[in-house]
């Protein structure tokens, strides 16, 4: 019953954040405990119910890219940091009464993730099995006996146990479906497009150093040793760092959201001071897209991904053919993927102003754990108007193309603008 209330609020506060096109730093402190953890937090989709479609049209087909689920720290450099030194501070009577408290957390947090970095966790397993069972039942003419699955995912093992997952859930509802899954570097090229292809800049440079220096400045004014430690001057003497330690255990507080069964917090922060390390994210993830003016479009890259996308969706409509393409991969290829589709709330990022960029958008609401971007396609007996929507997070979203019947579009117009995107994209790089 417990963690029902906990999901119930966070569904609450994500669909208040979805809501208002900008937040001010009053609003944002009210959820900032969710909002940052960034990419960390967990999956919240599902919630929402999706508009009929026009009548005498069904669903045939959906194309898919899913980023992995819930996971453990891909490293475990933040708990040998922590133990470590903490430890140490505890032998020479240092620590505070809430540093005493947190060393044994620290051990069964660690304990956990022992040998298992960068691994699925027991939530990221059952994120897909969900997200799997309301596409099936959202979707049920897509998955009918005989259509057919293709699941494909990046070789790294997170993506492929997510793909497992959410395959062995569709195969669960309909044994009959034919459901083919791979993982090989083959399909890297779309899977994972690298940057090879994205022109330099001769500003890249300089706008990555400003970025980190901008990302170092905030995460610098954030100092909780006087609160584990007696004397925060003990800290120093030990040549180890004020700020490293606390964004050591904000990484572990961020994780934690992915263990929910070991029942740990780690948040000793202030409101404040989780509202500082979350712009520090957002500025992170404005660089590490390329979205900053003159700096590496590194977005492009997935243009290669929406190619596939749009290929796979043709053969399939001009075969007749009906099921669904699955992909998964990780939230840098989902958030550019997002960016590039220009789906509503996922590209209006200020420029002029890095700080000021928590007021436009948050990485959890694009790239939580098991994020996902659908687009279901339609037909209708004796037509040959195809029309197709887009979900995010299975929330309907808007797309910068004309229609009279929103959340549908028209696939011959989807097709012709995004065409229009490759092929301009293409003659910039």
């Amino acid at each position: 019953m417990k963690s029902f209330r906990i999901y119930f609020l966070l569904v609450c506060l994500f669909a208040s954040l979805c809501l208002k096109a900008q937040l001010n730093q009053t609003e944002a402190l009210q959820i900032v405990d969710s909002i940052a953890r960034g990419n960390y937090v967990s999956y919240y989709g599902g919630t929402d119910a999706l508009t009929p479609a026009p009548e005498g049209y069904q669903p045939f087909y959906i194309s898919h890219y899913g980023r992995h689920g819930s996971r453990f720290l891909t490293s475990n450099k933040p708990y040998h940091h922590l133990i470590d030194f903490l430890e140490k501070a505890k032998k020479d009577d240092a620590l505070t009464e809430l540093g005493q408290q947190l060393l044994p957390k620290l051990r069964i947090a660690y304990a956990a993730s022992k040998g298992k970095s960068g691994m699925l966790t027991r939530l990221g397993g059952e994120q897909h099995e969900q997200i799997a069972h309301r596409m099936f039942c959202n979707f049920p003419e897509v998955f009918a006996n005989g259509h057919f699955v293709d699941a494909r995912s990046t070789v790294v093992p997170r993506t492929k146990a997510s793909m497992e997952h959410f395959c062995a859930e569709l195969k669960r509802l309909n044994p009959q479906l034919d459901i083919r899954q791979r993982t090989t570097k083959e399909d890297a090229y779309f899977m994972k497009p690298n940057t090879d292809s994205v022109k330099r800049t001769p500003q890249q440079k300089a706008i990555n150093k400003l970025a980190l220096k901008m990302q170092d400045s905030l995460k610098a004014t954030i100092n909780i040793s006087q609160r584990i430690f007696k004397d925060p001057a003990y800290v120093t003497r030990h040549k180890q760092n004020h700020s490293k330690i606390a964004y050591s255990l904000f990484e572990i507080y961020r994780d934690m959201a992915c263990l929910p069964e070991l029942g740990l917090d780690f948040n000793i922060f202030t409101p404040e001071e989780l509202f500082t390390y979350f712009k520090s994210i957002n500025i992170n993830w404005m660089e590490r897209t390329g979205v900053l003016p003159g700096s590496e479009p590194i977005y492009k890259r997935i243009y290669a991904t929406l190619k596939n996308i749009i290929t796979w969706a043709d053969i399939v409509i001009q075969e007749q053919t009906s099921g669904a393409s699955l992909r998964f991969g990780h939230d840098t290829q989902v958030f550019p993927l997002a960016y590039i589709l220009q789906l509503d709330g996922c590209t209006d990022f200020p420029v002029s102003n890095w700080e000021e960029s928590y007021r436009h958008f948050s990485a959890c609401n694009i790239v939580p754990m098991a994020g996902n971007i659908q687009i279901i396609f339609y037909r209708k007996d004796k037509s040959n108007d195809i029309l197709v929507k887009f979900l995010l997070q299975e929330k309907e979203k808007h797309i910068p193309v004309k229609t009279d019947i929103w959340p549908y579009y028209h696939w011959k117009d989807v097709r012709k603008y995004y065409m229009n995107q490759i092929r301009t994209s293409a003659a910039s790089l």
